[in-house]
């Protein structure tokens, strides 16, 4: 083949090369143009909800929006339809509540979005992602921020936050031979003042837990946000404590099942660089008064305040003996192992190999308590309860009957009172979020008031006794 014939071969591969070019990127222009997006939002309006919007335009009218947004670090997401109307250029909205239960979002939560519009031509255009703060607009926020974490907060507060901030990134790195590196997503914590505050932006619940229960610190760990109450004095130990909550989902729970509460609470009190109670004195009192629990077959916390006061100082100690006896890479092996989807009973017998009971009992004799023999529990029989003799209810007091207590007399402003001290603290708050979060709380009790009832159905017959007299 001679020269010319070459360069004409050349000539033609080069012109077919050009043309080619110049279609697909024809093609391609003409389908990106043919929706454009002249503006997109995603606004907070905490604590009711969060407001998407997109304006958009299209050759041929637009058929659907849909919103697809995830939640902080959640593995899901949403995906949901905007309302509008079909036309060539159409406003779209789309309003999603978080003001229920199953729902709530905390505050200071990231949401990415993008939208995705379709025409009836067929043609799909999808915005790039976008990210919002889902701040609590009753205020305006600040951040201070190190490494992966970043503490939101409003008024002069700011050292204060440095110092949770600080207190975290201390454990962060202290605890980092526990659960190995587990520092690469973002961790957000909104930081209140005060107790007002701070139940303005909980889940929504009962009145009756509102008023019972002060929450001093709040995680979320799937979705990587803490809430934190920051003007009280526990504040540093409560966000140390929150954080490892977050260390513990990201190490060790997994897609089956979560890490028992014994070893979440116990890892997460351990970690705590500013521990504010001694729960060595609560366990002391357990042992000596016989009332230590069997810790490794509590999945979750009890409900009495006192058992729940043991149940952490429990919790505490044997993840310190596990750590100190086995060391901390045993623990993160433990972690690692539960994670993958192995149980937590087979966990320990694979990674420390011993039973959770022998766990149990060798922990339980270093700290001098009696074994847990689970086999002689059950042989021991619940003690009788002899049944009352019924007799004769009367309004005065008679010799083999019972005195009834009036209800219809009202003495508490004609009879003086004193208040006693109550030790006891109801026990049917019960948090209906505790599934989804963990959290720090302390419970008000309420002082009683003594009836003075039966005092006056007594005076009554005592009069007539001295007139007969």
């Amino acid at each position: 083949m001679n020269f010319s014939s070459q360069l004409y071969l050349h000539l033609v591969f080069l012109g077919l090369a050009i043309f080619c070019f110049i279609f697909l990127s024809t093609v391609t222009l003409a389908s990106d143009s043919d929706i454009k997006i002249k503006s997109a939002s995603a606004e907070s309006e905490f604590p009711e909800g969060i407001r998407f919007s997109v304006q958009a335009i299209s050759n041929s009218r637009i058929s659907e929006i849909a919103v697809n947004f995830r939640i902080g670090q959640q593995v899901s997401g949403v995906y949901e339809y905007l309302d509008f109307e079909d036309a060539l250029e159409v406003e779209g909205s789309l309003f999603w509540k978080t003001n229920t239960s199953s729902k709530y979002v905390p505050p200071g939560t990231i949401i990415e979005y993008s939208f995705s519009i379709s025409n009836e031509s067929g043609n799909t255009f999808d915005s790039e992602k976008k990210y919002l703060v889902y701040s609590d607009t009753r205020f305006e926020w600040q951040e201070v921020e190190l490494g992966t974490i970043s503490v939101a907060y409003h008024g002069p507060v700011k050292s204060r936050a440095e110092d949770l901030l600080d207190a975290m990134n201390q454990t962060l790195y202290s605890m980092e031979p526990v659960f190995g590196d587990v520092q690469g997503d973002p961790i957000r914590v909104t930081m209140y003042n005060n107790v007002a505050e701070m139940m303005g932006a909980l889940p929504p619940s009962s009145s009756t837990i509102r008023s019972e229960l002060i929450t001093e610190g709040q995680a979320y760990p799937d979705i990587g946000t803490i809430l934190v109450l920051g003007g009280g004095r526990l504040s540093r130990g409560t966000a140390s404590h929150e954080v490892t909550h977050i260390l513990v989902h990201r190490a060790g729970d997994s897609v089956f099942s979560g890490i028992p509460s014994w070893l979440n609470e116990g890892l997460a009190e351990f970690g705590n660089v500013s521990p504010s109670f001694s729960y060595d004195v609560a366990l002391d009192f357990a042992v000596h008064a016989d009332r230590l629990m069997p810790i490794t077959l509590m999945r979750n916390r009890p409900g009495d305040p006192e058992d729940v006061i043991i149940f952490y100082g429990s919790a505490s100690s044997i993840v310190e003996f596990m750590i100190y006896k086995f060391g901390p890479e045993k623990m993160l092996n433990l972690l690692t192992e539960h994670k993958s989807g192995r149980n937590m009973d087979d966990s320990i017998e694979f990674i420390y190999g011993i039973t959770k009971l022998e766990l149990e009992n060798q922990w339980r004799n270093y700290i001098g308590a009696p074994a847990y023999e689970p086999e002689l529990l059950e042989k021991k029989l619940p003690t009788p309860i002899p049944r009352p003799t019924v007799g004769l209810f009367s309004l005065t007091p008679q010799s083999g009957s019972y005195s009834i207590k009036s209800t219809e007399i009202d003495t508490s402003e004609n009879l003086s009172s004193y208040d006693e001290p109550n030790d006891r603290v109801s026990t049917d708050i019960q948090d209906p979020d505790a599934a989804q979060s963990t959290g720090c709380n302390r419970l008000d009790t309420k002082s009683s008031v003594t009836d003075y009832a039966m005092f006056l159905l007594i005076i009554p017959p005592l009069l007539i006794w001295s007139r007969r007299r």
